[in-house]
């Protein structure tokens, strides 16, 4: 373990891309506690940034360090924090994940399950917290519930349906666009939708006995957005979460006031670290005592922290099933799991 020094290495948010840098270690302030990161899973909000399509909160004062998902271990805690072990392993989804150390509001850690590696923790935090208040918070599931989840074969779509899964939703189906994805959906228990091929429609209200998904998660929006009001059940919810497909959508009001859908947005960039907390806390209590095997997310590909350009190039190039994630240390890149 390298030793903490005054500076520390992250990546920096600039002008046309990402640098990296040295900047000053974090103090934990006031129920903060300080992480020293593991690892860091990248997200599309990290590309769109980029691209000047996503405005992510207001970011603490200083260099603006990229990512919002990490895997670590407890270094030390500031004033004010319940009893944290040092060492014990958390993860979070935060402001400034990519960088060696992290200061954390303590109530936004989680507790990385027994088993899980820590680089799939690093691709945990944003799967769970967003698929858990779509799903749970948003979309009231319990178990005999049919879900349709779009979007299925990205990091966090896959998660959202493994976790319908787990919770006793039946049927769940998942969209993806590419046939060659067909096979991986399925065996996370899914029924796979190709929608580049298939009938969405058809395939959903077959599915269902003719009813439609009660919960559909969606992560693509765009033009999509109208088809999903024509397979969600009547009385059902509609959740939109990406926009994977793009911003902007042409409803028939018609026919989602006919068949009485409830259609949310929900988005982490508005939430203050209060409301963040509340999202975890909820995650935390579904999970507690899990009862049986959390799934694991996916991880498609591990690079080392000094690879961040390229493992942002594989992210835009949607390569592979599963969430892109950097080792900070290096010695697990280029696994999967």
């Amino acid at each position: 373990m390298t030793p903490m020094g005054d500076t520390m290495r992250a990546v920096v948010v600039g002008p046309g891309g990402w640098r990296h840098e040295a900047v000053p270690v974090p103090v934990p302030g006031p129920g903060e506690v300080l992480v020293r990161v593991t690892a860091a899973g990248l997200n599309r909000a990290d590309a769109d940034e980029l691209d000047g399509t996503y405005a992510p909160r207001a970011r603490r004062a200083g260099a603006a360090i990229a990512g919002s998902d990490l895997s670590g271990t407890v270094e030390r805690a500031g004033p004010g924090v319940p009893a944290v072990a040092e060492g014990e392993h958390v993860c979070a989804m935060v402001d400034g994940a990519f960088a060696e150390f992290v200061a954390v509001d303590h109530r936004l850690l989680l507790p990385v399950p027994a088993g899980m590696p820590m680089t799939a923790a690093a691709a945990w935090p944003s799967a769970l917290l967003t698929e858990h208040d779509a799903l749970f918070t948003q979309g009231g599931l319990r178990p005999g519930r049919s879900v349709l989840v779009t979007g299925a074969t990205s990091g966090v779509g896959r998660y959202g349906a493994e976790l319908a899964r787990w919770a006793g939703a039946s049927p769940v189906l998942g969209t993806t666009t590419r046939p060659g994805n067909a096979a991986a959906l399925a065996a996370t228990g899914a029924q796979p939708v190709v929608t580049s091929v298939d009938d969405l429609a058809g395939v959903v209200l077959d599915a269902t006995g003719g009813r439609g998904a009660d919960i559909v998660v969606d992560h693509v929006g765009g033009e999509l957005l109208d088809e999903l009001v024509g397979v969600t059940a009547v009385g059902g919810t509609l959740v939109q979460v990406g926009r994977l497909g793009g911003r902007y959508s042409t409803l028939d009001v018609d026919r989602l006031a006919r068949r009485r859908i409830r259609l949310l947005g929900t988005s982490f960039r508005t939430r203050d670290d209060a409301a963040r907390a509340r999202v975890v806390t909820a995650a935390r209590e579904t999970l507690s005592p899990p009862g049986r095997d959390i799934p694991v997310p996916r991880t498609a590909a591990v690079f080392a922290f000094d690879e961040a350009e390229r493992a942002l190039a594989s992210l835009r190039a949607g390569e592979g099933m599963g969430k892109i994630v950097l080792a900070m240390d290096g010695r697990a890149a280029g696994g999967c799991g």
